[in-house]
């Protein structure tokens, strides 16, 4: 959870704080309780976001992309840093190719790999309305699980 709230603040840190997110994998299955009995290893993001207005030419996007490369497009090293397998779907691109998208994605995300069984999705605005609070309840538990 620490490296997701970790991952969305880099994301605004470079502009990109207008969308949402998608979580889902093992994180949002309560695996812990399952048949399997572990905890997540990440957390499965798309973010779907809109480009910053500084970038809506074409051009500015692609510079933009590349100076972020590591952030938008390096999975291992997103993972790495902020142990979410992260992707990203940008919001401003021609209506049929945001459709095809969203399908694969939604497809992927939508059954366990395993069972092919229904599972939710968790959508998330990008913006950063809950996230201090939401790092300030983790630091509690964890001080809470320190005294035990």
């Amino acid at each position: 959870m620490r490296g997701l709230l970790g991952f969305r603040g880099a994301l605004r840190e470079v502009g990109l704080d207008e969308g949402f997110q998608w979580l889902d994998g093992s994180f949002v299955e309560d695996i812990e309780s399952s048949t399997r009995q572990r905890a997540p290893g990440d957390i499965d993001v798309v973010t779907f976001v809109r480009r910053p207005a500084a970038c809506r030419v074409e051009a500015d996007w692609k510079r933009f992309n590349q100076e972020n490369f590591s952030l938008l497009h390096d999975v291992a090293a997103v993972k790495e840093r902020f142990r979410c397998d992260a992707y990203t779907v940008d919001l401003d691109i021609e209506a049929e190719s945001l459709v095809d998208s969203t399908r694969y994605w939604f497809g992927l995300f939508s059954h366990q790999r395993a069972t092919c069984q229904w599972k939710g999705i968790l959508r998330i605005p990008l913006a950063a309305h809950a996230d201090e609070s939401a790092l300030e309840w983790l630091n509690e538990m964890n001080d809470q699980d320190e005294e035990y």
